[in-house]
């Protein structure tokens, strides 16, 4: 299909399914009823479907801006501070105060618009099952399978937000509710569970997309021929998986969603999940400057990545570091010296996260990364999962039973982005640990996940956050919108 033509259907497909409102995020009614009976009497138009909700997942509310480089990693103290006022309306999220009223509308379009997209994702499924004899088969695993993973990604991403951190030490949580895991497609509101409940469900949808996704054109054990996908991928539909939830992905969201659950079972199971990522996924570390100066944002390694069209609008005025910019995202001189431990020729200087992937400014070090220019290939990408974090999620699950394969990840990474001296192999769990944060911290800049770390682990204090300030729930978990509250009746 026509790239141009795409977009347009895609945005009508948005148009036709979400409606937000003041008393919930979706309204439906007979005649949205009747579209979707309509919608959905042919393969195109469960692949429209589809395409829509990642369409819906690259608004600035949701990962092009808010769930990703801006609002959460502000949240992880990732950049400078930024002045508190009208012209950075974001400095309230680097000092918690969530409670301003600059914020409310922040925080509720992000509940809304994951919400809407769910509500995306719930319709076509709802319609799946019964309209199977119009799908191939093969077409009708894939595309199932990726509407179970986004639905388990979306409402991880929401629990790790407006939940609960350090949830397996947190016995008080046993009496708490989630957030609500909509997984019908209705306009009545759906109650909140247990976290309990709340974990089946989400491991329910990531398990079931695994076994169905095994029939996803990137899956390598063993590799299908090209061959076996000719007549449902004629039009491409199912080129470039990495820019989707393809079993990779899936298995990777499986690791991280064991990880925050918490608890030693879970935790082996983590490891399964992100070596087996790690073994067989066409993903590669990307082991050279020259590389990463190509392609900044590291593109080999994305597992599961969006397409953000006008990213270069959304993004780049951020990262001019122009002195009139409030809103500019960069990191002083001291806090890239230290984060990247410069006063150490064999790790700081010749780290290519830092030699290249930073630039070195009059106001301070500008992030590159993600920096939109057309001479970068694979420019409009943001991506959500990549594959340092599988060696992050094996060396944190192995730090106790077998911290020699725990250092031996954590060299790989390092070795691969140019640090010359190794972890010592006799390195005590303690010191392991520091390395591993180290990790996340360098890693991670403008990706949205160094906050959620630091809550999952129930960080009391963390880089950034002063000495007088205390990490807690006041600090880890955004409040539910107030119409939640009002209308829905919702207890955080």
């Amino acid at each position: 299909m026509n790239a141009t033509l795409k977009n347009i259907t895609l945005a009508l497909m948005l148009v036709l399914f979400a409606s937000s409102c003041k008393k919930g995020w979706l309204d439906v009614t007979s005649g949205s009823e009747v579209r979707s009976e309509e919608q959905f009497k042919s393969e195109s138009g469960f692949k429209d479907a589809l395409m829509g909700v990642y369409l819906g997942m690259t608004k600035k509310s949701a990962y092009a801006q808010d769930m990703t480089w801006n609002m959460v990693d502000l949240m992880g103290q990732q950049y400078a501070a930024l002045p508190v006022g009208s012209s950075a309306p974001y400095a309230y999220f680097q000092t918690y105060n969530y409670k301003n009223i600059v914020v409310d509308p922040i925080i509720e379009s992000a509940w809304n618009q994951s919400y809407n997209t769910i509500a995306n994702v719930n319709n076509a499924l709802s319609n799946i099952d019964k309209n199977k004899v119009v799908l191939h088969p093969i077409s009708y695993s894939i595309i199932k399978g990726e509407l179970l993973g986004l639905r388990a990604f979306l409402h991880f991403d929401l629990m790790r937000l407006y939940g609960y951190g350090n949830v397996s030490n947190r016995s008080d949580l046993a009496g708490k509710f989630a957030i609500p895991y909509v997984n019908e497609f209705k306009k009545e509101i759906t109650p909140q569970l247990s976290y309990a409940k709340t974990f089946e469900l989400l491991n329910k949808d990531i398990s079931d997309a695994i076994v169905l996704l095994k029939e996803d054109p990137i899956y390598n054990n063993p590799k299908k021929p090209a061959t076996y996908y000719a007549e449902i991928n004629r039009d491409g539909f199912y080129n470039k998986r990495e820019q989707r939830m393809n079993y990779y992905a899936a298995r990777a969201l499986q690791a991280r969603i064991l990880l925050w659950e918490g608890g030693n079972e879970n935790l082996s199971n983590a490891a399964l999940s992100a070596e087996e990522v790690i073994k067989y996924s066409s993903a590669k570390l990307v082991n050279s400057a020259s590389a990463a100066l190509a392609d900044p944002a590291l593109y080999p390694e994305h597992l599961f990545t969006l397409n953000v069209l006008g990213f270069v609008d959304i993004i780049n005025p951020y990262l001019d570091l122009a002195a009139a910019n409030a809103k500019a995202l960069y990191l002083t001189n001291a806090r890239a010296a230290e984060l990247y431990e410069t006063a150490n020729s064999e790790i700081g200087l010749v780290d290519y996260r830092y030699n290249t992937l930073l630039s070195q400014q009059t106001r301070g070090f500008a992030i590159v990364k993600l920096q939109q220019k057309l001479s970068i290939a694979s420019r409009n990408n943001m991506p959500l999962i990549r594959l340092p974090e599988m060696y992050y999620i094996a060396a944190e699950a192995y730090v106790s039973t077998n911290p020699s394969k725990s250092i031996e990840y954590l060299n790989n990474i390092r070795n691969n982005r140019g640090i010359i001296q190794n972890i010592p192999t006799m390195a005590n769990a303690e010191t392991i640990k520091v390395e591993l944060e180290k990790e996340y911290r360098k890693e991670f800049i403008m990706e949205g996940q160094l906050f959620f770390y630091y809550k999952r682990l129930g960080k009391t204090t963390f880089p950034g956050l002063g000495p007088a300030v205390t990490a807690n729930d006041n600090i880890y978990v955004l409040p539910y919108p107030a119409s939640e509250i009002e209308f829905g009746n919702r207890i955080q």
